[in-house]
């Protein structure tokens, strides 16, 4: 986790608010600063402090202060300090107490600053709610753009500013074209977008300058923090500020791109609504695939993990998802109807479907969670349809009563058409006729045939093993596959036949399991 440190530079740009007669000495300005204290002579310095002294007269001098980062308050000797330390000299006529109060109050500040952007990253509107904490640090209106110049935040506009139009495909503000092209043919313009580290765009072409940093992402350019010089002069501790907001947003994007940081709420809902089937507009669909960088012809996975048990509530939160999206790359995964709906990109993640299923396993035990997922899907346009199998699936999974904590869609394929033609039909409408008229000669006259059948189909027709687990001779079995033949009327050469019986046994047993008990 990134901690931000003061400088002494930071502190005098800080201190000119509220004091006209400043001098500064910047010594080596280095970024350590994390409080303040007040000097005592026999109490050895740290580094980490700027240490106030109040007082013009020291006993034995000032030769054994060397390295260390001071304020000092009105008469204290500046020039004998400043020789081997960093110096911020108060000239005003400003009580000790008032300039220890002031410089905590920066500290104090800016510790506020560093959490609340911390904090941001597991909010459902990082971006914005990051620069929104950044307002009273630059003083300045600030936002961020990806290469495309659609404006990903920007928590508040002033007069002078550009003024963002709407991008008809995606709903987002985007910078005006003309201003767009105005840029692209600007040589100034052209080389900062290989510039790293904070930098000054000068007024020549907007009027005003701007502050900025490009978020350079493993050697690929993702987008720009500006700052523009509108209300408050930029001052040169801005520049260190600006870089490690960039390293707190570039830290977010191991494991989520530029644009769905900008998007927030957006996002989520285009897939909430997406996956209930409440997107008609495929523009809608190809734009979030254009902006995710993912293709329609990738091949996708739908996950959808809910409670152990159904009446529970969930109670997740960003670092479960955060987790997730750790654990599978190239994955979205958000809350949804007390659940978590995780949509994972195969293609990209370069994953097989297996794999990523075994990586939740500690997520699923240690939260207590089922999870259902779709089988592979080759086309993001069936999205929805792989929502609906990995929800029918955990249904499908809990029913079954099994020991798993995931289940797949395949897995659980022959209960489902069960399931679906039992919505339309009595078990024994979908059952074989013939099967059924063997049951009711068992029933009748005591019979064992209808489970003689049920073996040897399992057992590929194999007289043998068939024998041997009914435990009864060869000879017997034969009498019974001739009593059966002549009952039901079966050809058992008949695959398709072979077919409609075994899945008949099928379903019959499914019914039975789930209380259905098919009546004869």
């Amino acid at each position: 986790m990134h901690i931000f440190y003061l400088t002494m530079q930071i502190l005098y740009d800080e201190f000119q608010e509220c004091c006209n007669n400043l001098i500064y000495y910047p010594g080596r300005n280095t970024a350590r600063l994390e409080g303040i204290r007040l000097y005592q002579q026999d109490v050895r310095m740290l580094p980490q402090y700027v240490y106030l002294i109040p007082d013009a007269g020291l006993p034995g001098g000032y030769d054994h202060i060397q390295g260390q980062s001071l304020i000092l308050a009105k008469g204290v000797p500046v020039e004998t300090l400043a020789q081997k330390n960093a110096v911020l000299a108060v000239e005003d006529d400003v009580s000790p107490t008032t300039l220890f109060t002031k410089a905590q109050d920066i500290f104090d500040k800016y510790l506020r600053w560093d959490r609340t952007i911390h904090q941001a990253l597991n909010s459902q509107s990082p971006l914005d709610d990051m620069l929104t904490a950044s307002l009273d640090i630059f003083h300045n209106p600030i936002f961020i753009h990806d290469p495309n110049f659609f404006i990903l935040a920007c928590p508040r506009t002033v007069p002078g500013m550009s003024v963002w139009t709407k991008d008809p495909r995606s709903g987002m503000d985007i910078a005006p074209l003309s201003l767009i092209h105005d840029f692209r043919a600007d040589l100034e313009y052209l080389h900062t977008l290989n510039t790293t580290g904070p930098s000054l765009y000068s007024a020549e072409l907007r009027g005003y300058p701007i502050l900025y940093i490009n978020l350079w992402n493993e050697g690929k350019y993702e987008g720009r923090i500006c700052v523009d010089e509108l209300e408050s002069p930029i001052r040169p501790g801005h520049y260190q500020t600006l870089q490690y907001l960039s390293e707190v947003i570039l830290s977010a994007l191991q494991n989520k791109n530029l644009y769905r940081l900008g998007m927030g709420n957006d996002l989520i809902q285009f897939f909430r609504e997406y996956l209930d089937g409440n997107v008609q507009d495929e523009s809608r669909v190809i734009n979030c695939l254009s902006f995710l960088n993912w293709n329609r012809y990738d091949h996708y996975l739908c996950l959808r993990l809910e409670p152990d048990q159904p009446d529970v509530q969930l109670h997740s939160s960003a670092a479960t998802l955060s987790y997730i999206e750790t654990q599978i790359q190239d994955s979205y995964a958000f809350l949804h109807q007390n659940g978590i709906t995780v949509v994972v990109n195969l293609t990209h993640s370069g994953a097989k479907a297996p794999d990523v299923l075994r990586s939740l396993a500690m997520l699923l035990r240690e939260e207590l969670l089922k999870m259902g997922a779709s089988s592979q899907i080759g086309d993001f346009f069936q999205l929805p349809q792989g929502y609906q199998q990995a929800k029918t699936v955990l249904e499908l999974g809990r029913r079954s009563h099994s020991m798993h904590w995931y289940y797949r869609f395949e897995d659980y394929l022959l209960e489902f058409l069960l399931q679906k033609g039992g919505e339309v039909f009595s078990p024994e409408l979908l059952c074989s006729a013939k099967l059924l008229a063997l049951r009711q000669y068992d029933r009748e006259n005591h019979a064992d045939l209808y489970h003689t059948l049920k073996v040897f189909l399992e057992q590929e027709r194999n007289v043998l093993q068939t024998a041997k687990l009914l435990f009864i001779h060869r000879s017997t079995l034969f009498y019974r596959l001739e009593r059966i033949q002549k009952i039901a009327d079966v050809n058992l050469d008949d695959a398709k036949e072979r077919l409609v019986l075994r899945i008949s046994f099928y379903i019959m047993e499914y019914f039975d399991e789930a209380g259905e008990n098919a009546q004869v």
